[in-house]
């Protein structure tokens, strides 16, 4: 199958423009002419081709400074020559003096994505008529993907931009209207859950497949994780009850599915401690970063959704470069990015990452771990093929691979489990933290569970987390948590955004867009999100509005789709 995506592919480069909303097109041709949707393999190789959008290099670049470099995670390589192809935008966007010619400001590989799913959605139920092989049920599953591909790419981008159009439907030629208008973040997040409780209908289980497509296509456990990252993100906004209850209501439906999904399959019992019936199944201390990271595990049971690199015999150029090489040779040991400080080194005060120094996670995400000379630390998640050993930083366990085939993960189940945690407190806290509301305690109980995992037997005595110590800064837990966790996966901004909105002093309105108002950041915000600056005053001055979390519109769309108002804190260098 993926041989034949790989010719479909070649054959579309061919005709396909450089990419964005307003200009990857499809000119006419046969693969989007009538006379192409024929057979169920055409569109397979259309969705699969939707899907591939993503694994598009700049697509992980973008994931990666996004989601990760704009927080307290990343800092440059300090040794990165002037060269380096990046290294003036990195610049930019770590000085916050972001311009909107600046590369990272591109969206076109989710536009791609769009785009694709689109055309599947307008034409692959004609297929029905003409090939017994493509039934209808085959067409509800194929709907039901590229439905929620879809409201992952929309969300993801009002996200990053805040205010972003919503295309009309496919693009099919160069004389189509390109110039579709912006959307506030309140109605894109609206069509994303409504088209994603519409997929739910039709979407398959989260073990249909029994092989790598369980993970690298949405299903329902996808699908699920997508809606409760949605209704945190607006709870979160809105500071809004009955938005965090449905968070809580779809995480728990993932955490359903993936319990009954474990324990009627015997083969994935492979640790004696797993027979005594769990709330949840993680993989163990020992085997951890194999299951998730290494180079043979990936795809992991506990696992949601992975873009899949190993499986489609792809380089993930992306994450190499960020990571591991910033040019992607051999001859370079380092990539663009490395860990802030604060991501290699223990601090027992609590204004660091690390509480302990026998946290496994701290060895496995970071190289060098716990050095006293090192400011700069080697991003060792994703990049390594193999675990560190237990408490094991030692310079042995690094990589000279020529060739990067890891996933990027974008749902797992303890990211999931943390979603649930942070609504859970907020519910608590809304509700006014009446006597008897058990849900600090649970949500306590999942950080719990979750950091257990990274201590060995030996250490969860002395070393594991007590409520007493965290009743009264649950929230604090969840979010340090959450950056233990998940660090380097493209996560860490989003969550301190969260944790932003609710706490400025003014609440939010996602139904105005940045022209329109904005809120000031908080001072808690601040206190984290900058932590990786010599002088976080003077960054603070740059970052004092809601408007400069969002990264500007590239200014080669704004000029081309005259309906785009800039983000307008941002200003182009070459025309002003």
């Amino acid at each position: 199958m993926m041989n034949g995506v790989c010719s479909y592919l070649l054959l579309l480069t061919s005709y396909l423009l450089i990419g964005c909303v307003d200009t990857v097109i499809l000119p006419d041709n046969k693969t989007v002419d009538d006379d192409y949707w024929q057979k169920k393999s055409e569109v397979d190789a259309v969705v699969a081709t939707a899907y591939a959008q993503l694994r598009d290099a700049s697509a992980i670049r973008n994931m990666i400074i996004w989601g990760d470099f704009r927080s307290d995670e990343l800092v440059v390589t300090s040794t990165l020559p002037s060269s380096a192809t990046y290294k003036t935008a990195l610049a930019q966007i770590y000085s916050c003096n972001i311009e909107t010619e600046n590369a990272f400001t591109s969206w076109y590989p989710f536009y791609s994505a769009i785009n694709y799913c689109n055309l599947v959605l307008e034409k692959a139920e004609s297929v029905i008529a003409v090939d017994p092989d493509y039934t209808r049920g085959d067409y509800d599953a194929n709907k039901a993907q590229m439905l929620a591909l879809r409201s992952f790419c929309y969300f993801y981008l009002t996200k990053v931009f805040h205010d972003i159009p919503v295309t009309p439907g496919a693009y099919l030629n160069s004389s189509d209207d390109l110039n579709a208008p912006q959307a506030n973040p309140d109605s894109v997040l609206t069509m994303c859950i409504n088209d994603l409780q519409e997929a739910s209908k039709y979407a398959i289980s989260g073990s249909t497949y029994g092989d790598w497509r369980d993970k690298g296509y949405l299903n329902q456990d996808g699908i699920n994780a997508i809606l409760a990252d949605i209704y945190l993100w607006r709870g979160s906004v809105n500071r809004d009850a009955s938005d965090y209850e449905a968070c809580v209501e779809y995480c728990d439906k993932v955490i359903a599915a993936k319990k009954e999904a474990y324990e009627q399959n015997p083969r994935r019992r492979r640790y004696g401690a797993d027979e005594v019936e769990k709330d949840y199944y993680l993989s163990d201390y020992n085997n951890m970063y194999a299951d998730i990271f290494g180079q043979t595990g990936q795809n992991a049971d506990e696992s949601i959704f992975e873009l899949q690199f190993r499986n489609s015999n792809a380089t993930n150029t992306g994450l190499d470069q960020m990571y591991f090489r910033y040019n992607n040779a051999s001859s370079n040991g380092y990539g663009y990015l490395k860990a802030a400080p604060i991501y290699g080194k223990v601090d027992a005060t609590g204004n660091g990452v690390w509480a302990n120094s026998v946290d496994q996670r701290l060895y496995e995400y970071v190289y060098d771990a716990t050095s006293t000379n090192t400011e700069q630390f080697g991003v060792r998640k994703f990049v390594a093929t193999t675990s560190a050993g237990i408490n094991n930083s030692a310079d042995s366990k690094r990589d000279t691979r020529s060739t990067v085939y890891q996933n990027w993960i974008l749902y797992r189940l303890t990211d999931v489990m943390l979603m649930k945690a942070e609504a859970l407190v907020q519910l608590y806290n809304l509700g006014g933290k009446a006597e008897g509301d058990t849900r600090n305690e649970e949500a306590f109980a999942i950080c719990k569970f979750v950091n257990d995992r990274a201590l060995s037997d030996a250490n969860k005595g002395s070393y594991a987390m007590k409520y007493s110590v965290y009743r009264d800064k649950m929230e604090d837990l969840v979010l340090a948590e959450r950056a233990r966790e998940l660090c380097f996966e493209g996560k860490r901004w989003f969550d301190l955004m969260r944790y932003n909105y609710r706490h400025t002093e003014t609440k939010a309105d996602l139904t105005k867009k940045l022209t329109q108002g904005y809120v000031t950041n908080s001072d808690l915000f601040f206190d984290l999100a900058l932590r990786k600056y010599a002088v976080p005053t003077a960054m603070k001055a740059k970052m004092r509005d809601e408007r400069y979390l969002y990264m500007p519109i590239n200014q080669d769309e704004v000029e081309i789709n005259t309906s785009l108002v800039q983000n307008p804190v941002y200003k182009s260098s070459s025309k002003y």
